[in-house]
């Protein structure tokens, strides 16, 4: 069903916001988002879903946001504070609670479902009555992050930009409340120990539990929690936006295969997509050691055993190294830290077990070099040869703005071992991967500029962005012409 404004936005009214939000319910979904120039999408599952209808112009946007909020709110919205307030839609008599944000050049309008209804009139301003009820609602609006520091307002996380809550300021006993229920006295010791600690968190929500990979660290004013959500259920790589090609990693016997990116690129998703892969298409054994245990697999071809540093095993090269004596096919290693845990990963790939782990780096070349330079000098030589042997794959991935409102998409790097691959592992010669890369693309080797192509042209992301990711942008300009 396609929906549409009035063209003249002299006609705007709420009347027409009223027939939007109506398909929320209709669509049982949790809200709406309006961008300036953008087309409206519903949230549906933490996700946004564009609309069939034409983008918002900025005319119309702008004589909703008149009709919408008051003079000292559109003020306050002028000088980019984030406006908060309860619409009531006269349709359905439905409350929304609503979010404006604006940069300047682009406004961002959020209408989610009040999950209780008791403010009597609109245009009153929301607060929430506690972290909890803040976390659902973050979700709900399309949170990739939530970062809750003592002595500060709220910050949320939107398509990789960091937007500020115009709430109260977080407490100490605010956090302390939040985390009562989840942290374990073996995870508070260690947060006692070191000053940070890593944890998965569930709230029990009327709709259904959600789930979320925290960590709590000290900082200068007190303590901060930051919260991620994760998936109830294991994402498919096509539902990643990931090459189908990538499956072929996980039908792989033995060997060592490496997820690389920054923080919060999606390694962990893409390792359990990965993983349900795995389960899905093979009889194995599947240990995993994470810290903490994000996505549950639920065994369907193949066994799989999940274990916790911290609760389950002492740390990673120590559950790596019992998971040697436990008969696996498959080890999924959460990140390789250090260099027992590192060398016991070689060891493992070299004796017949498919290894998969992440590393923070920026491209494939860089992530065989930090392998590298974490040994000794006088062990260079050998471990160069060792991991020229056993690396079968570095898939560098980095989320990029979509052309969809608050959504991302992945573009990736593909360096799959080769010949010629491993000659230059072993002579040090990491500095002409990227040539090899790009010779290697019969041999099913992605340069990151072919990725970025490919998402261009299917609409995925707009050539500004793909020129910005680009680490070669004549490259990339040379390909789009072609």
């Amino acid at each position: 069903m396609a929906w549409r404004l009035p063209v003249v936005h002299d006609e705007l009214s709420m009347a027409a916001i009223d027939g939007l939000l109506a398909l929320v319910e209709i669509q049982k979904a949790s809200g709406l988002v309006l961008v300036t120039g953008e087309v409206p999408a519903l949230l549906v599952g933490g996700a946004t879903r564009p609309l069939s209808m034409p983008a918002l112009a900025p005319a119309l946007f702008d004589a909703l946001i008149d009709e919408l909020l008051d003079p000292e709110q559109r003020e306050r919205l002028r000088a980019q504070a984030t406006v908060e307030l309860v619409y009531r839609s006269n349709r359905n008599n439905k409350s929304f609670n609503v979010t404006a944000q604006s940069t300047g050049e682009r406004t961002v309008l959020r209408f989610v479902v009040a999950a209780l209804a008791s403010p009597s009139t609109a245009k009153a301003v929301r607060r929430p009555a506690s972290l909890e009820s803040l976390v659902v609602e973050a979700l709900d609006r399309g949170a990739s992050d939530i970062i809750l520091s003592q002595g500060r307002s709220p910050r949320l996380r939107f398509a990789g930009q960091l937007e500020s809550e115009d709430g109260p300021v977080t407490t100490a006993q605010d956090i302390e409340t939040f985390l009562a229920a989840h942290m374990t006295s073996e995870t508070r010791a260690r947060f006692d120990e070191t000053g940070s600690a890593d944890l998965a968190c569930t709230l029990d929500t009327a709709e259904e539990p959600r789930r979320f990979r925290a960590n709590l660290f000290r900082h200068q004013s007190g303590l901060c929690l930051t919260l991620r959500p994760i998936r109830d259920r294991i994402p498919s790589l096509e539902e990643l936006g990931l090459p189908r090609s990538l499956a072929s990693l996980g039908a792989l016997l033995d060997g060592l295969v490496l997820l690389n990116g920054p923080a919060g690129s999606g390694k962990s998703t893409t390792l359990a997509a990965l993983v349900g892969e795995i389960n899905r298409t093979r009889a194995a054994h599947v240990i995993t050691l994470e810290d903490p245990i994000e996505y549950l697999h639920t065994p369907q071809r193949s066994l799989i055993h999940q274990r916790e540093v911290g609760a389950h095993v002492e740390s990673f090269s120590s559950g790596l190294r019992a998971a040697l004596r436990e008969s696996p096919d498959v080890i999924l290693v959460g990140e390789m830290r250090d260099l027992e845990t590192i060398s016991l990963a070689l060891t493992a790939a070299e004796t017949g077990h498919l290894v998969l782990s992440t590393l923070h780096s920026g491209t494939g070349a860089m992530a065989i070099d930090r392998i590298i330079d974490v040994f000794p000098d006088a062990q260079q030589a050998q471990v160069r040869t060792q991991l020229a042997s056993v690396l079968r794959a570095v898939v560098t991935q980095r989320l990029l703005p979509s052309t969809e409102p608050g959504g991302r998409v992945p573009a990736v790097e593909v360096l799959r071992t080769s010949y010629a691959i491993a000659a230059q592992i072993r002579e040090s010669k990491t500095h002409q991967l990227a040539t090899q890369i790009q010779l290697g693309q019969d041999e099913g080797m992605i340069p990151l500029e072919r990725s970025l192509v490919d998402l261009v042209r299917t609409g995925r992301i707009t050539r500004e962005t793909a020129l910005a990711a680009a680490r070669s942008p004549e490259e990339l300009q040379r390909w789009l012409k072609d």
